[in-house]
Formats: structure tokens, C-alpha cells, sequence
């Protein structure tokens, strides 16, 4: 399952509908529970922005296997905002008091359904359904989760089900345990069999518990000291000079002339660019996965090791910095709840002087597990208690295996695909790599202009340096490689 902008999905046409939650202004009701840190700050972002916020959701689209029946769908779209409490909760805003959360009961909400188009090309599907969810889905305006469905023009024995939802109440988890969890109600609600779906705990508990777990952070904490030896190990005089990581420096014109692994999508104006390819098939991504397992580590750690042998090809220093993104459902109650359950850690990959990468694979390993702790706190406060950096992070990478999920195996057949809109152009980089049932792909976002070709280059010597590495059991770091610091 590839992570994609909508642009990218293959939408097909036929008859478009919105099922739109509804709710009385009455049942509203404030909250004491605080924001999450980044609910918090996405929505303040938001409120700053104004009129000119647009284009920042995620979502899923997939199909569900059975013909459309709109009493079906009206019930299990009221079941599913019944499920999740961050589906049912908002924030209203004033200059004196700021952010002030609100809450719905469970039994307050309603479904209407909204034609949006019969007949329609898959051109106009996409025009339509992406205007719809770029002008509708914000932090500050409920529903936070939209959704709408495809009757397809040439079969009647399934729909496609596509929905989008501000980041703050959804992660990539979310969207895809919602793929089962929609179909599991769907047919709960045609059948009259019990959904077999598992009880959870609400986001909005998560996010208060999360604020009283800040206000405990003090500066002796070892996440703070953790997040300090980050900023203090940037090196001036390296490819990512700065405290917070930005993507490397000095990428070196050699390999301008290594092909790009997949064509980028032209970006509309103004938005930056995407891609999304296949690095590996399922059997390379196997004979990868035992390569590295023979050598002592996983899967992971070999993408790392990877991703590093690039970066000393390109920059001339093995030496990675970047942040990485990690779920904090760090509780049995959190599993299948829908919301933001995300954090931050940084990662900073060593070599430390290996010369080939399996040699290099438990350094790498070491290495990026050094600031794994710090992922335990918020970093909110953490920021604000050591003055870091609160510029954007430049370089994230984020890397899932995802195989075991459930409904995996189907993902395929039923065209499921985890979506994001399109994103402002800015300075930052980053990589989504996802381990699947059909193999190994990458999904990237980054600035238009020449820090694109950078990216491709990189992107391209990433796959090279995989496939090699399957190829023949084993590389070199390039001659480039020699200039990689060895300091811990």
C-alpha cells in the first residue's frame, strides 16, 4: 500500500456522495481537558493563518466489497463518529481565552447524506472530492473527519469508500486500522452480525494525560539531557550544520546522471513536490530483510545503514541526522483509538569508521537507538525548557513495517491506499518508507526547484545501493565514505 497525494490515486468515476456529520449547536459542551501539544499548535498555526489555510489533511481511500446501501452507510458513519471521541471533540477560539476544547456526546451526532455528482468522469471525481476536503477539513472548523463515496461505474458489488481528516485527530495508524474497522461495521450493519471490533480509550484522556506528563518534565530529565546532546552534536562544518537536521548538504553532481527510480508529479504552484515509487519487490525485500538478519540486526536497521552509504556517497560524510517520527500509544488502551498519538525522536546515524555495510549495520543499529528514551516525553516543554530550535524540522524519515496489520493481505485487491493533500512549499524534506505485503516503497515530499534534483539523486542512490547490496551480499561505502566522522 503506497502513501500517496490524492492526485496520485487512481480515482475511478461514477456517482459521487458526502456523508456529512451534523450536530446541534445545544449538544456542544466545554471540556476541561487540555490539547495535546501538537493539537495545540497545529490549531494555533491554523488560527494565524486564517482565510489562507488550505490543503492540510491525511486520509484513506479503499474499496469496500459490497453494493452501496445508504441506510447502510448513513448508520455505519454515525457508528464510527460514535466510536472515536477525537471525531467528536473541537475547539473554539478567543483573543482572551485561546484555545478552548469542546466536546460531543456520543449519541449527539447525525449523518446526512449529500449528492455531489452522478455520472461523473474520473477528472471530475478528483476535482470535486479534492476541493471538497481542501476547503473543508481544518483544526478549527467541525467535522475534523469527512467522508465520500464512489459508486463505480462499472461494477455494483463494491464502492469506494475515500475519507480525509485534519491531523488532529488522525494519524498514519488511523488511517489505516480505519480500513478495517469501516468495513468490519459496514457489514455489522448489513448482516446483523456483531462488528468483532475491540474497545479503546479516548484520545482526548490521552491528550490531557499527555499535558500532565509535561508539566512534570524538569531540566534534569534525561529526555531533556537527550534532546541537548542532539543539538550540541551538530557539527558547523558537516552537510547538516544546523541543530535542528535539515536535508544534507554538498550533494555531490557525480551521480546527476543515476536515473530517477520514478517520475515526480508536477506540482501545482506553490505546493511541493511528491513522489512515490517501489524500492524493492517482495522477494528482494525478503533476501534484504535475511541478509540483514544474518548479519545481527533488522530490517530497519539496514535502511539506516542504507540511507547512511548515501549519504557519504552524495555528501561525503556517513554521518545522518534526522528526526523520526514514533506512535505513542504506549498503552494497551490507546491501540485502535483514533487520533494524534505521535512523537518525535531524533536520530543521528554513526558508521563510526566501517568500511562496508554489513560491517556498518551495528553501528548503525547503536547509533540510531541512541535517543529512542527521549520518545517518552513530549517535546513541547522540552523545548521551551533547553531554547531549542522551534524551527520546523528540515529531515524526517520515518520507516513502518506494516505486513502485519490486519487486512494487509487485501490491501491490494481493494485498492487501499493512505492519502495526504498537497503541501506548501517549504524547505523541508521527507521520507516515508513502508515495508508491506507487495515489498518496499517510498513516499517523499520536497522543495520544488533545485533542491528537488538533490532529492532525486538521493532517492536514486538510496534504491541503487539496496539493490546492489542484495545483489551481491554486501557494499562498500564509497570513496567519499572515507571523510565519515568517527566521533560518539
Amino acid at each position: 500500500m503506497e502513501y500517496t497525494e490524492l492526485a496520485d490515486y487512481p480515482l475511478p468515476g461514477g456517482t459521487m456522495t458526502g456523508w456529512i456529520p451534523q450536530a446541534t449547536q445545544e449538544a456542544w459542551a466545554e471540556d476541561p481537558r487540555r490539547l495535546s501539544y501538537m493539537h495545540s499548535e497545529h490549531a494555533l498555526r491554523a488560527h494565524a493563518e486564517g482565510d489562507s489555510w488550505y490543503s492540510q489533511w491525511i486520509g484513506t481511500a479503499f474499496l469496500i466489497e459490497r453494493p452501496l446501501d445508504e441506510d447502510a452507510m448513513t448508520a455505519t458513519m454515525t457508528r464510527w463518529y460514535a466510536r472515536h471521541e477525537a471525531f467528536r471533540t473541537s475547539v473554539s477560539v478567543d483573543d482572551v481565552r485561546g484555545l478552548t476544547r469542546i466536546t460531543l456526546p456520543a449519541d449527539a451526532i447525525s449523518v446526512e447524506r449529500r449528492p455531489m455528482g452522478d455520472h461523473l468522469t474520473s477528472t471530475e471525481v478528483f476535482e470535486r472530492m479534492n476541493e471538497y476536503f481542501n476547503t473543508t477539513v481544518s483544526p478549527l472548523t467541525w467535522p475534523h473527519c469527512i467522508a465520500v463515496t464512489v459508486e463505480l461505474a462499472d461494477r455494483d458489488d463494491a464502492f469506494l469508500l475515500v475519507f480525509a481528516a485534519d491531523h488532529t485527530v488522525m494519524d498514519a495508524y488511523t488511517q489505516v486500522f480505519a480500513i478495517k474497522e469501516l468495513t468490519a461495521i459496514y457489514d455489522s450493519v448489513v448482516t446483523g452480525d456483531p462488528d468483532g471490533l475491540v474497545d479503546f480509550g479516548s484520545y482526548v484522556d490521552f491528550s490531557d494525560a499527555e499535558r500532565a506528563l509535561g508539566d512534570q518534565i524538569r531540566e534534569t530529565d534525561d529526555a531533556v539531557a537527550g534532546w541537548s546532546r542532539f543539538f550540541a552534536a551538530a557539527d558547523p562544518e558537516s552537510p547538516q550544520p544546523a541543530p535542528m537536521p535539515t536535508f544534507p548538504t554538498a550533494i555531490s553532481a557525480r551521480e546527476a546522471e543515476t536515473p530517477s527510480i520514478v517520475a515526480e508529479r508536477t506540482p501545482d504552484a506553490g505546493f511541493q513536490a511528491t513522489l512515490s515509487s517501489w524500492l524493492l519487490d517482495a522477494q528482494q525485500t525478503a533476501a534484504f530483510n535475511a541478509l540483514c538478519k544474518d548479519a545481527g540486526a533488522n530490517m530497519q536497521a539496514g535502511i539506516y545503514t542504507a540511507l547512511s552509504m548515501t549519504a557519504a556517497a552524495l555528501s561525503g560524510s556517513g554521518d545522518l541526522r534526522f528526526l523520526n517520527p514514533i506512535h505513542t500509544r504506549s498503552e494497551l488502551r490507546w491501540g485502535e483509538a483514533a487520533g494524534w498519538f505521535v512523537g518525535i525522536i531524533p536520530v543521528h546515524l554513526r558508521p563510526r569508521g566501517a568500511a562496508t555495510f554489513t560491517e556498518a549495520l551495528a553501528s548503525i543499529a547503536a547509533s540510531s537507538a541512541e535517543y529512542k528514551k527521549v520518545g517518552a516525553a513530549p517535546f513541547a516543554p522540552i523545548a521551551d525548557l533547553i531554547g531549542g530550535d522551534t524551527t520546523p524540522p528540515g529531515f524526517v524519515v520515518s520507516y513502518i513495517d506494516l505486513r502485519h496489520a490486519e487486512g494487509a493481505a487485501e490491501w491490494d485487491q481493494r485498492q487501499a491506499r493512505v492519502l495526504r493533500s498537497s503541501t506548501r512549499n517549504a524547505d523541508e524534506v521527507y521520507f516515508w518508507i513502508n515495508r508491506v505485503p507487495a515489498g518496499t516503497n517510498i513516499s517523499s515530499r520536497f522543495p520544488t526547484g533545485a533542491r528537488a534534483d538533490e532529492v532525486h539523486r538521493f532517492i536514486s542512490t538510496f534504491h541503487r545501493i539496496l539493490t546492489t547490496v542484495i545483489a551481491e551480499g554486501d557494499l562498500e561505502y564509497s570513496h567519499a565514505a572515507a571523510h565519515t566522522t568517527n566521533a560518539s
